[in-house]
Order: structure tokens, then C-alpha cells, then sequence
């Protein structure tokens, strides 16, 4: 197979072509979304299939809010983790999906092995007439959002929404941000947009109110690259950081980016479509309701910003993204999954490793070397509380995969014990759309010691069969790979 076909990809475009060379996408004749029939087939096949398993689906027609649309809306995108090690330029192992996921990490992991920083290639500016995003541009009365297809995922939802957009927002003080939030059509021209409290957004536009600003530019842009919608769907870069910068570092060129029309916003220039416009920063409307990452309706606020769009531009035929909310894997996660591993690793010598999976939110599995009880415990209380979403956090020896959900429950089946080997934290920030929680973005969490030390005991802890096993033969599972690989 074609070594051209392998990421990184530099659009989204090549993504996608890449996707079809390998057979990954299945593609579906004709679907009726006003009766919510894409919803339900992302749903049966995630039901019979493992969610990093599922392919992606390109909807050849697609009926919505009354409207066809042919040629331009796929879903589950980054679901699969064969999806991981193509975008890192790694061939899959066709039939182990842990260990494709396992290369991307170790490929992200060598990226920032040197310095132990991510490299960073800031992005060029280019001319309007190099742009591919600029191949349509929509004005004034030409500007219809309704024109596209946003699709409503859930019946219970407030409408059709933007689930896959990247917000840009700029500051004079601290630099550029890119976050993904929910975006709501609100009318053809009016969108509404939700960072959570505390998020990089949010604390953008609160910054802009405390000046006394009345407006803030912004520009939503749909159907980047992976890599860089990894960026803006995750906490890799900090606070004040370019996640265009560390993007291009992992790409290994610089994005290239243009000036929006009617604002000074600089967005990647090969993205099938750019939103451009202003927040009022004096008012706010309702949004929402939304049916969440948990797979719960999210509430609907009374008050919520939105952005008065000034200017649309496009590819041609552009091709449009939907997460299916709270179903499918929204983003590449391994440089995610990297950028903990190396928080983690610089405050604790023990820590090895974590995984959060995103089909089950609020569980986060923890590799931790031997180490004393309090030790371990320790550790899982700070992850607990610094990591948002980590509500179940879930402590392992070094010996159990965290990226096999059977080795997981396993030991937290033989090696736990509820009343000596937990902690119970009773207030931390959690994620806003918990619908557990009474206080949006406030709960309690729980740390789970399953590892062999978990029981405070000298006794020793048994051998597994299979360690027993290995321990007599060693190297009786290379034995048995190369002497039944056909019925492997």
C-alpha cells in the first residue's frame, strides 16, 4: 500500500482520501435525519461493535430539517484506533487496535523525548488567493447557515448544532486560544457558543468583559486536519500556549493560515469552512438543551454567549463533520494521552501511565510501579483532583493493561477491597456535563487502589495462572504466535 496514503495529513481532505484507500469508511446510499436514522445507526453499530473498532460513515444523502444534502456530512471520524496510527504516519496492524494505539502513543511519546517539551513550528501566513477556504466567500444576504448540513443529533436537543468546530479567540494579553465548544444554529446568522466555566474560552471572554470591551472577534473553523482538531479538543497546550504552533510541530511543518474577511483572526487555511463573527459581550441568550459526552441530555441555560455572523468561507463542495455526541470518540486522543503522561511523570516518579476512555467518561485507569499503599493512594488523589473528568480513578499495577478494559476489570475484581483500599474525596472540580453532579462543575470523586499493595497487608499476593505459567516456559508464547499464526 501506498506510503502517500499515510499520515500526517495536511487537510482534512487527505485524511479522509487516505480512509477510503484503507477500506474505513463505509458509505451510506441515502438517510433520513428528520427522523433521526443516522442517530440510530451510529447507535446499533456501536452496539455491535467496539466503539474503537466501528468505522467511519460517509452519508452519500442526507435529509435534514426538510433539506437534502449530498456529498458532504461524515460521522465517527476518530473512532477507530487504527485512525490513531495512520494520522501519526504508522501503518495499522489490521486486528489489533491496542496495539495501533499503543504505536501512536510511543510515536507521540519519542516526538517530546528529547527536551521533554513539544516541539513548536509557528504558522505562516499566506495570501487569500492561496487559501483553499477561501474558494467560496458568502457576504451579507448571502449568508444562510442553514444552507448546510448541521444536523440535530437527539430529538431532546435545542437544535441543530456545530459539534466538531474549532472557536478561535484572540487576546492581547494572552495570545491566541482554540477550543472546542458546543455551537448551536440559532437562526441563519446567529450562532450560540458554550465554553464551560473555568475553560480557556470562557476565561478569554471574561478577561474581554473586565476590560470593558463590548465585542470579541471570533471564527469557528470546521474540517482541519486531525492533528490539529486533537489540539483544539484537548489540554496539550497550556494556557496561553498556540495550539497552532504545537500542531505544526507534530505535523512537521508550519500550519499555514490566512486573515479572516471581516475580523483580524488568523485561521488554518486548508479547512473546509470558516465562520467568522462577533460575541456581544453585554448579553447572552439561552442555549441548549444538548445530549452530552456522558450520553445524557446536558441542560439548557438561561443565558449563554453567541456570535453574530459576518462572513462564511468555504471550499468548494464542502465536507462537514458530526461527532454524534456521547455515542462515538470525538478526537485523536493519543498526543492527549501523552501531554497527561508527562504532567504526571514530572510530579510523580511512580506514575507510569494513564488512560481515560472515552466511551465510559469519568473513569481514568492508572498505571503506578510497586510503591508503598500511601504512596499509591497519594498519587490517585491529586489525578483525582486535577483531572476532570477522572471521577473513577482507578489505580493498577505495572502488569495490568490500562487500554484493555478486561484486564482492568479483572483486577479491580481480585485485587480490590471496597472498605480498606478506596478513598472518597468529597468536593473537586469535575466536568460541567456530569449529570450526576448538583453544582455544575463541582462533585464528589473516588480512587480505587486495585493494585496488589491495595489490601495493607504483608501477606503475599497469589501468582496468577498465567504468570505461573510464563514464569515455567518463557518462551512458550513465541512459540505458540509462530506455530498457529494462521489460526491466531
Amino acid at each position: 500500500m501506498s506510503q502517500n496514503y499515510l499520515g500526517p495529513y495536511k487537510s482534512f481532505r487527505d485524511y479522509l482520501d487516505a480512509l477510503e484507500h484503507f477500506g474505513l469508511i463505509e458509505h451510506i446510499d441515502s438517510i433520513n435525519q428528520d427522523e433521526y436514522e443516522a442517530t440510530a445507526l451510529m447507535y446499533r453499530i456501536i452496539d455491535n461493535t467496539k466503539v474503537y473498532e466501528a468505522p467511519a460513515l460517509f452519508f452519500d444523502e442526507i435529509r435534514s430539517k426538510g433539506k437534502l444534502f449530498k456529498h458532504s456530512l461524515v460521522g465517527n471520524i476518530y473512532g477507530r484506533w487504527d485512525f490513531e496510527s495512520l494520522a501519526l504516519g504508522i501503518m495499522p496492524i489490521e486486528g489489533s487496535p491496542q496495539k495501533n494505539y499503543k504505536h501512536a502513543l510511543n510515536k507521540i511519546t519519542d516526538h517530546i523525548k528529547d527536551n521533554n517539551e513539544w516541539r513548536v513550528i509557528d504558522p505562516i501566513e499566506i495570501q487569500p488567493s492561496e487559501a483553499s477556504c477561501k474558494e467560496v466567500k458568502l457576504l451579507g444576504d448571502d449568508i444562510d447557515l442553514l444552507n448546510f448540513p448541521f444536523i440535530q443529533t437527539n430529538p431532546e436537543d435545542g437544535g441543530c448544532y456545530i459539534n466538531m468546530g474549532s472557536v478561535i479567540l484572540k487576546d492581547p494579553d494572552l495570545g491566541r486560544n482554540i477550543g472546542t465548544y458546543r455551537c448551536q444554529i440559532k437562526n441563519s446568522k446567529k450562532i450560540s457558543i458554550n465554553p464551560q466555566v473555568n475553560q480557556d474560552g470562557w476565561k478569554f471572554l471574561k478577561r474581554m468583559q473586565e476590560r470593558g470591551e463590548k465585542r470579541a472577534a471570533v471564527a469557528i473553523v470546521l474540517g482541519t486536519d486531525p492533528i490539529t482538531f486533537s489540539m483544539s479538543g484537548s489540554k496539550v497546550a497550556k494556557y496561553g500556549e498556540d495550539e497552532l504552533g504545537i500542531a505544526g510541530g507534530i505535523i512537521g511543518e508550519a500550519i499555514k493560515v490566512v486573515k479572516c474577511e471581516t475580523n483580524d483572526i488568523l485561521v488554518p487555511a486548508n479547512v473546509e469552512m470558516v465562520i467568522e463573527g462577533s460575541i456581544p459581550l453585554d448579553r447572552m441568550e439561552e442555549e441548549g438543551p444538548f445530549g452530552e459526552m456522558y450520553g445524557y441530555i446536558g441542560e439548557k441555560k438561561e443565558e449563554n454567549f453567541y456570535m453574530d455572523v459576518s462572513a462564511i468561507t468555504h471550499r468548494n463542495n464542502p465536507i462537514f463533520s458530526n461527532q454524534f455526541t456521547g455515542i462515538t470518540r470525538g478526537c485523536l486522543t493519543a498526543p492527549i494521552e501523552v501531554a497527561l503522561n508527562q504532567k504526571y511523570k514530572k510530579k510523580f516518579n511512580d506514575f507510569l501511565g494513564l488512560h481515560y476512555p472515552l466511551e465510559t467518561p469519568g473513569f481514568c485507569f492508572v498505571n503506578i510501579a510497586s510503591v508503598s499503599f500511601e504512596k499509591a493512594m497519594a498519587i490517585g488523589s491529586d489525578i483525582s483532583k486535577s483531572l476532570k473528568i477522572a471521577k473513577i480513578t482507578v489505580l493498577l499495577d505495572s502488569d495490568v493493561d490500562i487500554h484493555n478494559l478486561h484486564d482492568v476489570l479483572h483486577a479491580v475484581g481480585s485485587r480490590w477491597q471496597p472498605y480498606t483500599s478506596s478513598e472518597i474525596i468529597e468536593k473537586a472540580p469535575g466536568l460541567s456535563g456530569d449529570p450526576s453532579s448538583t453544582e455544575r462543575g463541582i462533585g464528589s470523586r473516588i480512587v480505587i487502589n486495585a493494585m496488589k499493595n491495595g489490601r495493607q497487608s504483608d501477606l503475599e499476593f497469589a501468582k496468577t495462572n498465567r504468570e505461573c505459567l510464563e514464569n515455567a516456559f518463557p518462551e512458550i508464547f513465541d512459540r505458540i504466535d509462530s506455530k498457529f499464526k494462521d489460526l491466531i
